[in-house]
């Protein structure tokens, strides 16, 4: 068994760190890995892809990346290349592979490295169909006639529908607000795998709960103004669910989709079809998840249902993140699925890059001391330089 070490000489690259080398060097099984910011993830990862290939554990096209944006992909896969080419052009590889098959393989395949919108769309175009869709529309403004709608794209969609819409509204809304709500709500509840019985269940509940309460000792015949304005944030929602269903109904009728959508599509597939599941599974012996503490709900179910112990897989899959660094709530996003990840995809390990090569100590101080209170909260994960 090559060493991560010996690797790492063999092509040229600086050798790991202590910690960085368990990463590279685990055994090759689902786990976890909290890497803080400026800790050399992105190379440590790259290490890890080309230490497995190297001693034939698996095979370049049998990996797997996703991570956020493409520029990422772009540059996670650029270092993979450059390592597997200097693996491939160093005097190693004839010593490891004397029948010349893993030179043949790093000639002719490489590992895939992708957003996860870019492989939700990847899914839904292969197997759409089976929901009765059709194949994955492309990038907006891409050639063609189908599209994934940008957050702009969808606004005016919902715009129009709006502005065309002839029942009325009891909330008072201007028309973009209105389109603004909608688009957001949408893309909410695709987000949560929610449809809109769910939204109207809320509603109700949230309502009945609130008629329901026993008043406190100093409370007036009504409920408060919180808890009254709470009640009236759901049944807006409710009431806007006609004009949710009819900006999806435009989007299924021209072929296109949002990157929500999209992803909810492909989580449905995987949920639904044994065939989307085994060809996934079959496929990739190794998924790497970059940024996972970013991953919202229906990426998280899309990926279980594919890669998690549930599934009668031998897939090894390892979530990289730090739930410090999460950004994207807003959006869906869930730090919790980085909690979440043994249960979802038996791993037991669980590993961690804490030294940051890129801030001065100052800087990791101060953070520290910021996230302290979640650290006490949650998993630990601080920096040290």
């Amino acid at each position: 068994m090559i060493s991560p070490r010996l690797l790492a000489q063999a092509v040229g690259a600086p050798l790991p760190s202590e910690e960085q080398e368990r990463v590279i060097g685990a055994p090759l099984a689902s786990s976890v890995v909290l890497a803080g910011a400026g800790s050399g993830k992105t190379e440590t990862i790259a290490a890890r892809v080309v230490w497995l290939i190297a001693n034939g554990l698996v095979e370049p096209e049998q990996v797997l990346g996703l991570t956020f944006t493409r520029s990422a992909a772009r540059g996670m896969l650029s270092r993979i290349r450059a390592r597997l080419a200097g693996f491939a052009a160093s005097p190693l590889l004839g010593r490891v592979d004397p029948t010349g098959r893993l030179g043949e393989l790093l000639e002719n395949s490489e590992p895939q490295v992708m957003t996860y919108d870019a492989y939700a769309g990847e899914l839904v175009s292969r197997w759409g169909l089976l929901l009765g869709g059709s194949a994955a529309p492309q990038a907006d403004g891409a050639a063609g006639g189908r599209v994934v709608l940008s957050d702009s794209g969808m606004w005016q969609l919902a715009y129009e529908t709006v502005v065309g819409w002839e029942s009325s509204l009891s909330v008072d809304r201007s028309a973009a607000g209105a389109a603004e709500a909608i688009t957001a709500l949408g893309r909410r509840m695709a987000e949560q795998l929610a449809g809109p019985e769910r939204v109207t269940s809320a509603a109700e509940e949230l309502e009945r709960l609130v008629r329901t309460l026993p008043k406190g000792p100093r409370q007036r015949a009504e409920p408060s103004l919180e808890l009254r304005d709470a009640v009236a944030v759901q049944q807006a929602r409710a009431e806007l669910l006609g004009m949710v269903a009819k900006v999806q109904e435009r989007l299924r009728s021209s072929g296109a989709a949002d990157f929500a959508t999209q992803t909810a599509r492909a989580a449905e597939l995987a949920a639904r079809f044994a065939q989307v599941r085994a060809e996934e599974s079959g496929a990739h012996r190794v998924v790497l998840l970059d940024e996972y503490q970013d991953t919202g709900h229906a990426q998280r179910m899309l990926l279980r249902a594919l890669f998690g112990q549930d599934g009668d897989n031998d897939v090894a899959v390892t979530a990289v993140g730090d739930p410090h660094q999460a950004i994207y709530a807003w959006r869906g996003a869930s730090a919790g699925n980085l909690a979440a990840f043994g249960d979802d995809f038996g791993a037991r390990d669980s590993l961690t890059l804490m030294t940051s090569w890129r801030n001065p100590v100052a800087v990791l101080g101060l953070a520290n001391r910021t996230v302290a209170p979640l650290r006490r909260a949650g998993v630990r994960a601080p920096c040290r330089s």
